[in-house]
Formats: C-alpha cells, sequence, structure tokens
C-alpha cells in the first residue's frame, strides 16, 4: 500500500507512479476520498478544517444549540476527542446517538454522549468474497485481516439491515442502538 503516492496511469498491467515507479497489478481499486457539502459552513454553523460541523458528544452542534448533525457532515468524536472517520458505519452510530439525544432532552432527561470502542472497514468483493479489517476509531488498520465468503455473508447482512430492515422497522433499530 501507497498512501498519498500520485498515479500518472493505469494500464492493463498495473499502474505507474508520477514519481516513475511501476506497480504490477491484475486489478486497481480506484477510489477517492469524501467531501463535505459547503452547507453547515454556508449556514453560519462552526466547522473544522474540512467543512464538517463541529457538535458536542451528543451530535448537536456547538455554536446552535438547536442544530444536530450527523454522518460526514459533522465531526462526531468519542468521549476522549477522537474525531470519528467518515463512513457508514460512524454516520450510523452517530444518527442513533443523535436520536437518543434529541428524545432525551424533549423528554427533560440529559442525553448520553457518543460511545464509540471500535470499528472496522467490510468491503463486499461480489457474493463469495469479502475484506474485513479491524481499524482504530480514525481508520488506522490494526488486528488480523479476516477475507472470504464469511466476510461477504457478513456485508450483505450489514447492507440488508440497513436498506430494507431499518426503514421497515425502525422502532426495533431505534431500541436496538440504545444508549446504555
Amino acid at each position: 500500500m501507497r498512501e498519498h503516492a500520485k498515479v500518472a496511469k493505469v494500464d492493463a498491467d498495473g499502474l505507474l507512479l508520477d514519481g516513475g515507479d511501476r506497480i504490477a497489478a491484475d486489478a486497481v481499486a480506484w477510489t477517492a476520498g469524501f467531501t463535505v457539502p459547503d452547507l453547515a459552513r454556508e449556514a453560519g454553523l462552526a466547522v473544522d478544517q474540512r467543512g464538517r460541523m463541529l457538535v458536542d458528544g451528543t451530535l448537536r452542534s456547538q455554536s446552535h444549540p438547536d442544530v444536530y448533525g450527523i454522518g460526514d457532515a459533522a465531526a462526531a468524536h468519542t468521549q476522549d476527542g477522537q474525531v470519528l472517520r467518515m463512513g457508514c458505519g460512524p454516520g450510523g452510530l452517530a444518527a442513533a446517538c443523535a436520536f437518543h439525544a434529541i428524545t432525551a432532552r424533549l423528554s427533560g432527561r440529559t442525553p448520553k454522549p457518543l460511545r464509540v470502542k471500535g470499528d472496522a472497514l467490510c468491503i463486499s468483493l461480489g457474493r463469495h468474497d469479502g475484506i474485513l479489517q479491524p481499524t482504530d476509531l480514525d481508520g488506522r488498520p490494526r488486528g488480523t485481516v479476516r477475507t472470504g465468503r464469511p466476510v461477504a455473508l457478513l456485508k450483505n447482512a450489514v447492507l440488508r439491515a440497513a436498506g430494507w430492515y431499518n426503514l421497515r422497522y425502525p422502532a426495533i433499530v431505534v431500541a436496538g442502538a440504545r444508549q446504555g
């Protein structure tokens, strides 16, 4: 893996880096980073250097306490201050936390902050293969990589739950995301 390398060309044999190094490969996965819409900044909300809304531990805007931010547009963080990576996993946890914070405040209770202890990247490579990489909260790889059909089945189950099941049975999903 080479981070921050500029690619000059991709061809049938691999890729050529801007500095002249050649990397042979049977397949190349070209990925792109995340960008944040300018909506929060343009609305006058406090944002970080990437344009993500600055939020407290319950996902409430630090500059406008009646506004909540979730997903990739908010700089959600753990109780020890670690900002979560952008992605569907952390975004889903942040959404559940914001939901509970809003309902707690509306009922006069003190909401609990977001608690995340670990993360993982799970990538499907078709129906029969996948990669599961445990990571630190900022996305740095750690632990043992898992591959194969079990990972593909796990990713498929996650996608089904996040799509079909969550929309069909939102009360169960909310109960499952309850803050402890």
